[in-house]
């Protein structure tokens, strides 16, 4: 496919992330990336799916109390949008920790419909296989999906304040370069919709936790509200990923902006999921995006 857009000037713009909207659903996506090189991130909100209140619409959680089969219903029709085999999607159980899961054929597809056969104890999942769609949930902990795309290496991360504070962004990293086939250098990295700094009111205890761990507290806290996107790129930048190489969805606090996020603190603690999905699409369809975000 050549060079990725930027080698030589610099200027990834290109892959910024888009709202778009088709059909009913809005998603945030880098349509360059998936016309260039084969690759889709998605970043989906509560818009068009079937979920009833407190739920509706697009809840892609099986965790949260809403019924299982709305929620496979939802996940079928984003998969169906998106071009991806829903039997496929691989997620992973979200304990809140910092383990990274690499998925091989063996867990392809773990918990596409089923909470029970999610990839245990993970929080962040990487991949470099074909067709297999990796998928985490989100109602205000920060979505992070790393593509490398000479090798075309994939990983989702789940960065609540217990995985940014566990560095679950650079174990994702690391996950990605294990053979030391690539370098972060050459990777680009999407941070999505979450609960952002000028919402996330936290106690003094997290404060001093944070501050013992993370310096330039200018820049992650904002009087008692912690800054969970800012620690993030932080983390990102610090793993060896450009500055420039690093994006984020516009004007999306899912606290907010609630009306188009699931937001857990903005509902009350009882609503949907949204969800960070990417893939390595089969190279017979790279650069063919027809009406798909």
């Amino acid at each position: 496919m050549g060079d990725i857009k930027g080698d030589n000037d610099d200027d990834y713009s290109a892959y910024r992330l888009t709202c778009e909207t088709v059909d009913g659903t809005s998603l945030y996506t880098s349509k360059a990336l998936r016309a260039e090189r084969g690759i889709l991130v998605a970043f989906t909100t509560r818009e068009g799916g079937y979920s009833r209140t407190p739920y509706d619409s697009l809840n892609l959680g099986l965790h949260v109390g809403d019924a299982d089969a709305a929620v496979i219903k939802n996940r079928e029709a984003l998969c169906v949008l998106l071009g991806l085999d829903p039997s496929r999607m691989t997620c992973a159980e979200q304990v809140h920790g910092s383990v990274v899961a690499v998925v091989d054929e063996s867990v392809a597809g773990s918990g596409a419909m089923s909470l029970k056969e999610a990839v245990r104890g993970a929080d962040a999942l990487v991949t470099n296989l074909e067709a297999v769609p990796l998928a985490l949930f989100f109602a205000d902990c920060v979505p992070v999906v790393i593509v490398e795309p000479r090798h075309r290496i994939i990983g989702v991360a789940h960065a609540g304040w217990r995985g940014v504070h566990a560095n679950i962004a650079e174990n994702t990293i690391y996950g990605m370069v294990e053979d030391g086939a690539v370098e972060p250098a050459d990777m680009i990295a999407f941070i999505g919709p979450s609960i952002g700094g000028c919402c996330y009111r936290v106690g003094e205890d997290l404060i001093k936790k944070f501050a013992e761990t993370f310096s330039h507290k200018e820049r992650w806290l904002h009087g008692s509200k912690l800054d969970l996107p800012a620690l993030v790129n932080d983390q990102l930048e610090k793993a060896g990923i450009e500055p420039a190489r690093i994006f984020s969805c516009e004007d999306s606090c899912t606290s907010c902006r609630n009306e188009l996020f699931f937001s857990y603190r903005g509902d009350g603690g009882v609503t949907g999921r949204q969800a960070a999905v990417a893939a390595v699409l089969p190279r017979r369809d790279s650069g063919n995006t027809n009406d798909l975000p």
